[in-house]
């Protein structure tokens, strides 16, 4: 009989290894060896002072539990030993649900209770796990029935091996019915709130790990063995039953380097997982960072990367020090009396520049010393050997001879710009910045009315009467004469409010009032109808909008909207200003 037994298994094998190498494609993970056997250790209505030591011998040994745990149970439990949750967290233990106060006989409560009773473990599970999870349930003394399957909204975990622990309290009795009852695929129940369990299990993995067996948690033992958890669903083993799946595979991690640093990637093989990490040692989890996508680095980087799927269950660690490329550090610039001089402050780094709008590379003109620009635009680049090149600088000079890194010539605000600050209606945000895109705020603007107002005197001793208005600041003077001639507003008696930005509606209702306030012309009026956004304009707004969109001052966005509320930038107000001026 054995050696027909063993020509079949044989005549098997071959031919298995002759099937055609297609049937590989599948998209299950690939089978694990046949003689894998699973077993899940579980420990019930803890933490207490005794897991700890468990914890220890678990590491020890490399095998991996599954804590049901309470949320409160006389001295055991999550509320009296909450560090220990993190501990398991990070050794890859699965934190998992016993109810709050374990109450018996647990299927005699109404629905309202049985949830709030898992609902409040869930709130201590999630919180030490960093986020939410499919948590597993084991309900108070294994009770199924009454309103408990219909009403726990996750995997209900029994056992097929009951250690009686509880009952006998010896080591050796708990290790015997450990051995007796072990088959692959078995789900062990014990409890961690006594020393002699936690002796008898610690035991008994030495003599299960000599037979073959590897300890597994829970949500691992049923993902292996092709089982998707239900809820409300029980489940009480998972034998093998033809599928043995591999355990999920350290996350990869790889790097490029790339034009802007180096660029790192992580990857698992494995389905059903996320990706998370931090930038350190540190083990990730659910509240960590949540890889999206290439992570790009210029400096020495340690990536600590795991996966996890929806039931908690991790991956093992992946940690990787990523060495970074420094950049080079951008021009600085300076342009006085005609002289354009260039540095950067990255020791030892060449700087490269064009003059012809093209692109600097290290074949261009090598910066020796401050030079006269004879075009408007310089382009330039710091370059060192070991380094990301820097940022490129340009340098445009107005047409007056102001110089700005982030005015491009053909801006379509480059003339507007260099027209107001040549007036002194508006100044850059620093000697070489105009910082075109930043929206205007409140106290910008009520300085440029002042200015365009050519800085009227206001007097000696000021009563500025905004709380929010500093005496010393550039704007206060401003804000006084606006406020004194009705320009302006605060949003309260007291409240200026100077760093709210500026509503493309109420530049147009400040212009208005000063073009009012200088005895201007403030009759023209425009049709706003054919702007899809015109409903969007305040009622105060009105006039000024259409008086602004008659003379020129604001023009759509697009062909047909407005933007009443969006934002105006500084590229806006220049634009608008040089339009206000050309009214004059």
């Amino acid at each position: 009989m054995k050696k027909r037994l063993t020509s079949l298994l044989l005549m098997l094998a071959l031919l298995v290894s002759c099937l055609p190498l297609a049937a590989a494609a599948e998209e299950t993970p690939v089978a694990a060896s046949a003689n894998t056997k699973l077993i899940a250790f579980t420990f019930d209505d803890g933490p207490s002072t005794y897991t700890a030591t468990l914890l220890d011998g678990l590491k020890a040994r490399g095998a991996k539990a599954t804590f049901f745990m309470n949320g409160t149970n006389g001295s055991h439990g999550i509320v009296n030993h909450k560090d220990l949750l993190t501990r398991m967290r990070e050794e890859g233990h699965q934190l998992a649900n016993h109810t709050y106060q374990h109450l018996i006989p647990f299927d005699s409560y109404g629905a309202s209770t049985i949830s709030s009773e898992v609902s409040r473990v869930e709130s201590l599970l999630f919180d030490r796990m960093g986020g939410s999870y499919t948590d597993m349930v084991r309900t108070p003394g294994g009770a199924v029935g009454g309103a408990v399957k219909s009403t726990v909204a996750a995997p209900i975990i029994l056992w097929s091996v009951d250690t009686l622990d509880w009952k006998y309290r010896n080591a050796n009795t708990v290790y015997n019915n450990i051995i007796k009852g072990a088959r692959d695929g078995s789900i062990v129940l014990m409890h961690d709130i006594y020393q002699t369990s936690v002796q008898g299990a610690l035991r008994a993995i030495d003599t299960l790990k000599a037979q073959g067996y590897e300890f597994v948690t829970v949500s691992e033992l049923l993902r292996r063995r092709g089982i998707t958890p239900q809820n409300g669903k029980v489940y009480t083993s998972a034998p093998n039953t033809g599928t043995n799946l591999p355990a999920y595979s350290a996350p990869t991690i790889s790097s490029t380097t790339g034009d802007n640093g180096v660029s790192v990637t992580f990857s698992t093989a494995d389905k059903g997982l996320t990706l998370y990490y931090t930038t350190s040692s540190m083990t990730p989890h659910l509240g960590s960072q949540k890889y999206t996508g290439p992570i790009t680095i210029t400096k020495d980087t340690t990536f600590t990367v795991v996966g996890i799927d929806q039931y908690g269950t991790r991956t093992p660690v992946t940690t990787k020090k990523v060495a970074g490329v420094p950049p080079t550090a951008a021009p600085t610039v300076s342009y006085e009396n005609g002289m354009l001089t260039l540095s950067c402050a990255t020791a030892g780094a060449s700087i490269y520049y064009t003059t012809d709008g093209s692109t600097p590379t290290a074949q261009s003109t090598l910066y020796t010393g401050a030079f006269a620009p004879e075009t408007n635009t310089i382009k330039c680049i710091a370059i060192l050997s070991g380094h990301l090149d820097s940022p490129v600088v340009t340098c445009t000079l107005t047409e007056y001879g102001r110089l700005f890194t982030d005015v491009p010539a053909d801006s379509w605000y480059y003339d507007s710009v260099g027209e107001i600050v040549e007036q002194g209606l508006m100044n850059g945000t620093d000697a070489y910045t105009f910082s075109p895109d930043t929206a205007m705020t409140r106290a910008m603007l009520t300085t440029v009315l002042y200015n365009l107002a050519d800085k009227p005197e206001v007097g000696d001793n000021l009563g500025y009467p905004y709380a929010d208005v500093d005496a010393n600041a550039y704007y206060a003077t401003p804000v006084y004469w606006a406020q004194a001639n009705g320009l302006v507003t605060g949003y309260t008696d007291e409240t200026f409010a100077p760093n709210d930005t500026v509503t493309r509606e109420q530049a147009a209702v400040l212009l208005y009032r000063l073009a009012n306030y200088l005895g201007m012309d403030t009759s023209a009026r425009a049709d706003l109808s054919a702007y899809t956004d015109a409903a969007q304009i305040s009622a105060y707004a009105q006039e000024a909008m259409q008086w602004a969109v008659a003379s020129g001052l604001l023009n759509g966005r697009t062909a047909t909207t407005l933007a009443p509320q969006g934002s105006a930038t500084r590229a806006e107000g220049a634009k608008i200003l040089t339009s206000f001026t050309a009214l004059t």
